[in-house]
């Protein structure tokens, strides 16, 4: 892909958004054939993740997929393409940026992530911080209350921490240096392709799907029925498609929206 002028980008979350469990088998054929029309058209299609390579491949296998994805962005922030070989490889440059620029704010802000624990710890009931090889910096959280007011305490430390970012998902969330998230990977896959926003559809349900879900990353903007209500509300004010059905069928009829408004 990487090189192509291709007609248009269509970027789906995966979880929740492309697909939800269980999946039907017509609706996943029904969206493959609408994503395979739009290949015939000169588009380039994606799915934007939290999820990594492996386990976002896993996912496509497991829901029934026939089609594979003319790239991934993996962990909200990898970007990966097919080889002539049908290898998964980096897109650009991209990962080998994100990488360095990762390793360098994890050290930066080993002071905060400190305080962070400590806060957890001291006046936090309910919430776990998260650092391993897997995650170097994270927090789960027993509900969804508890991660808003988490997220609102850590938004008033970013005067002081201008790098700090972070990929909420429901009661999950990964710290990330700012510059690299769902939207940034989105705009990188965009350069690449040299596909304009006007040309540029996405489609999320979820806190860490807000990056890309902008106008001017993607015109074609929308959520699925099931999406969290702050998604549903933020995409409706900037007039994208909010869905009246969930996941995949919901999917079907965004693409008809934008791209089918008279048919396939």
């Amino acid at each position: 892909m990487a090189g192509d002028t291709n007609s248009a980008i269509l970027c789906f979350d995966f979880d929740g958004t492309l697909v939800d469990k269980p999946s039907d088998p017509y609706e996943i054929a029904r969206l493959e054939e609408f994503i395979t029309h739009m290949q015939m058209r000169g588009a380039a299609w994606g799915i934007n993740t939290g999820r990594t390579l492996h386990h976002t491949l896993d996912g496509l296998k497991e829901h029934g997929f026939r089609l594979t994805p003319d790239f991934i962005v993996a962990r909200e922030c990898e970007i990966y393409q097919l080889n002539q070989y049908s290898r998964w490889v980096d897109l650009s440059d991209w990962n080998r940026r994100c990488a360095a620029d990762h390793k360098r704010f994890y050290k930066a802000h080993s002071k905060f992530f400190k305080r962070l624990a400590k806060h957890i710890d001291t006046e936090v009931r309910g919430a776990r911080f998260i650092s391993d090889e897997t995650e170097p910096a994270g927090i789960y959280t027993n509900d969804y209350a508890i991660m808003s007011r988490l997220c609102a305490w850590i938004d008033a430390q970013k005067a002081e921490w201008p790098e700090l970012g972070y990929q909420r998902n429901d009661v999950w969330l990964r710290f990330n240096h700012e510059g690299y998230n769902k939207g940034t990977a989105l705009l990188e896959v965009r350069r690449v392709t040299g596909v304009g926003a006007d040309y540029t559809f996405a489609a999320g349900d979820n806190f860490n799907d807000l990056p890309m879900l902008q106008p001017h990353i993607a015109h074609g903007i929308a959520c699925p029925a099931n999406a969290v209500p702050e998604i549903s509300a933020h995409v409706a004010g900037i007039g994208g498609y909010v869905a009246g059905a969930p996941a995949t069928v919901g999917m079907i009829s965004a693409i008809e929206h934008y791209f089918y408004p008279d048919g396939l």
